[in-house]
């Protein structure tokens, strides 16, 4: 993809933080879900993308996301595949 990076945030991890590219959201079932990337530097052409599920409470000001776990992810993945179908090419 070669669209200036505007949406980038930082998730949080027990190995540290890293940066990834929010590339699109959705609602499934009253839960918002972004699909994220990894960061690519110039001379990458591939990186790991990731599904991530809004858990903020409502009352919240800040967002709160958790990274799906498998078995939730693979429906979830097809709805961002069948979304994104002419714009990315998806590996599983």
């Amino acid at each position: 993809m070669s669209k200036e990076k505007q949406n980038v945030i930082v998730l949080n991890g027990e190995e540290g933080d890293v940066e990834v590219e929010v590339i699109e959201q959705t609602v499934v079932d009253g839960v918002t879900y972004l699909l994220v990337a990894d960061v690519l530097n110039n001379d990458e052409e591939e990186g790991d993308c990731y599904i991530l599920k809004d858990v903020s409470s409502k009352d919240s000001e800040e967002a709160n996301y958790e990274v799906v776990p498998n078995e939730e992810a693979d429906g979830i993945f097809d709805t961002f595949e069948k979304m994104l179908k002419d714009e990315i090419d998806f590996k599983k």
